[in-house]
């Protein structure tokens, strides 16, 4: 839980780059007060200075002047602020950091969870480590292998590094992009932050929004799906990328360093597979509950609605129960639970209220009122930079409120296990369709008897089929006809506006996935799962909790798991088959028999908060919508029980929220 910031001028720049660092780095010191640096290079000099936040063991270490005091003819610097849950601060790991020649210079936001297994890969090759701290072994691990540290490290994390030697900067992004990194790359000026609202106000930033980004939010539900972000001239190195820069000139370079590659392909069900298979994963597993204990620190489980979130208590219930009795820790002293307010009411509470106590933990209750929504709004609106989709932010921000609130220092999210394992109806009703279309029937008729919803829910699913099926085989020209005259959005949107950017759109239903483990890699590299790891990210912040994403941190676990047949994920209409598997013997039976669900209440609030809401509908947005007819027809849109028609609602209310939030 950092802040990164930096500059290159190539050109000289309005503003000397000691304002627009400082600037930048003011606007993220919600990231860490713990301690901050910069380093300026005039030159071939490098020259390190402190901030407000430094340090007092930093500055007892070395005496660094004050950023005030800065040359203002520097062509490049590079900042750092430190947060996050460990209360000491190592002078010799004080960020921007340089190895023992001065060679390379890091900041770097995040965690490499594997850092001691790369520590012990470079001993082996000679090098030595003077403090082992992670940005040290990035470096190094960089002056060992180049490029090809990217394959060796796991985390979460986005860092940049400065070669002085090759003049050259390397930056890079976690796989999974639970990190952020947002960047300027104009004629003369290279600028890059953790935050957007760490580069927006720039002086040479465009204070014009991407129409085609909002184009994306408002009619497909997304945001952050390309490299520009909405704010035009500002863009987003996207997740398991990296990118370069040579000097003098400037010229880049980006490309993925990580991809994750699938098999389409369904095979025959083999016993002996789907064993070894469940039991690498088990394995997998086991080692990532290891990796994300900070033995210490309390930390709580967010339980869900998704089977996926109750994996780690029990697998470390088990490592705890495999130990010799006078060394087992009480439970409660490691771990405890946050059970989320939108189970309420539903089997779902129940069932987590009897993991709690299966488990001898704590189940901490949270509530989101529509206060706290009200009341929150703005702030929340800001710090998640864009647009958001989905009113659980606001459960979230609750959520960690009361986390810090009861001295928990780290909430582990299971968010992407969903995409992982296959575990959601949208997965079940892929997989059939799947089936259909290979022509293999037995297998389709399998898993719809052996789906355990009633038989309602079963011919929903057959319904749903028949309308892709059809859709799938109309033409282009029909497809077109068909969306603009069945999707209510359309009537509300500019003709100008959707007319320019309904190929967006084309190109979305172009790109849909063929099959199972094509929709979970697009899951997992689409919106929905980035939206949730920025709003942990966002929202943590503000609490200083550490979030952390065991399923979406390590490839070990996620590449073998996404290559494997979609047979072994669904079995008899029964999702999540192969995760079940490697947790046989360790989830009790009140847990596999649970039929989880959510009990959302979200969409009331927007009911309740109706007038004040309104305001935010103004000429300003005629860009896009047409403000008038929305506000004509408020009280009917916001009256309706169609979720969907809600759910546009709250994009267009959150396009207008935010839009005030950063222009006015």
């Amino acid at each position: 839980m950092s802040a990164i910031a930096g500059l290159v001028a190539f050109s000289p720049l309005e503003q000397p780059i000691r304002e627009s660092v400082a600037f930048m780095m003011e606007k993220m010191k919600h990231r860490g007060g713990m301690d901050e640096g910069y380093v300026f290079f005039n030159g071939d000099k490098a020259n390190r200075f402190s901030g407000k936040s430094t340090n007092d063991a930093v500055l007892r270490n070395s005496s660094l002047p004050q950023l005030a005091t800065a040359p203002s003819d520097s062509w490049m610097v590079l900042g750092h602020r430190l947060g996050g849950i460990f209360s000491d601060v190592h002078p010799s790991e004080h960020q921007p950091f340089a190895d023992d020649h001065g060679r390379i210079w890091a900041v770097l936001d995040g965690e490499i969870f594997n850092a001691p297994q790369v520590a012990r890969e470079l001993h082996e090759k000679g090098v030595q480590l003077e403090t082992g701290g992670q940005v040290e072994i990035l470096t190094k691990g960089y002056l060992t292998w180049g490029e090809g540290v990217l394959s060796r490290i796991e985390g979460s994390f986005s860092f940049l590094l400065y070669d002085q030697k090759e003049r050259k900067i390397l930056a890079a992004r976690d796989p999974f992009g639970i990190k952020p990194f947002y960047y300027c790359h104009e004629e003369g000026v290279f600028a890059f932050a953790s935050e957007l609202k760490g580069l927006f106000g720039l002086p040479f930033v465009s204070k014009k929004i991407s129409k085609s980004a909002v184009f994306d939010y408002l009619l497909l539900g997304e945001s952050e799906t390309h490299i520009q972000s909405i704010f035009r001239g500002l863009s987003e190195l996207m997740p398991g990328s990296a990118m370069s820069i040579l000097f003098p000139k400037g010229n880049s370079k980006i490309w993925s360093y990580f991809n994750m590659a699938t098999d389409s392909k369904i095979d025959r069900y083999s016993r002996n597979k789907v064993s070894t298979l469940a039991h690498r994963l088990r394995k997998a597993l086991v080692q990532n509950v290891s990796d994300h204990l900070s033995p210490g620190y309390p930390t709580a489980y967010k339980l869900s609605s998704e089977i996926e979130s109750l994996v780690f208590p029990y697998l470390l219930k088990e490592s705890i129960r495999e130990m010799r009795p006078q060394e087992r820790p009480d439970p409660a002293g490691i771990y405890s639970c946050l059970l989320q307010e939108n189970t309420a009411g539903t089997g779902t509470e129940n069932t987590l209220r009897n993991a709690g106590l299966d488990l001898g933990i704590e189940i901490l209750g949270t509530n989101c009122s529509f206060r706290d929504f009200s009341e929150n709004l703005m702030k929340v609106c800001y710090m998640q930079d864009v647009p958001f989709t989905s009113l659980g932010v606001f459960h979230q921000y609750r959520m960690l409120e009361s986390a810090a609130a009861k001295g928990i220092k780290v909430v582990i999210e299971p968010v992407g296990g969903s995409q992982l394992f296959a575990s959601s109806s949208r997965h079940l009703i892929q997989y059939l369709d799947d089936n259909l279309a290979r022509g293999n029937y037995n297998v389709f008729f399998d898993n719809i008897l052996g789906y355990r919803g009633g038989f309602s829910e079963k011919m929903k699913m057959v319904m749903f089929l028949g309308k892709k099926i059809l859709f799938k085989s109309t033409s282009d020209d029909l497809k077109e006809s068909l969306l603009r005259n069945n999707q209510e959005e359309f009537s509300y949107l500019k003709d100008n506006f959707k007319d320019r950017y309904f190929k967006n759109l084309e190109n979305k239903i172009k790109t849909l996935p063929e099959s199972l483990n094509q929709l979970l890699v697009s899951e997992l590299t689409g919106s929905l799962v980035k939206e949730q790891l920025r709003t942990s990210d966002r929202n943590a912040q503000v609490f200083g909790v550490e979030v952390r994403h065991p399923f979406l941190s390590n490839r070990n676990l996620a590449e073998p798991v996404l290559k494997a047949s979609s047979v072994y994920k669904i079995r008899q209409g029964q999702p999540a088959n192969l995760l079940m598997k490697a947790m046989r013997g360790l989830f009790p039976d009140f847990v596999l028999e649970a039929k989880l669900q959510n009990n959302p209440k979200e969409q009331a609030w927007l009911k309740e908060a109706s007038e004040n809401l309104k305001e935010f509908i103004t000429g300003d947005l005629d860009d896009f919508i047409d403000s008038r007819s929305i506000r004509q027809d408020w009280d009917k849109l916001l009256n309706s029980d169609d979720p969907k028609r809600m759910e546009f609602m709250w994009r267009i209310i959150n396009l207008g929220v935010w839009r005030h939030v950063y222009f006015n």
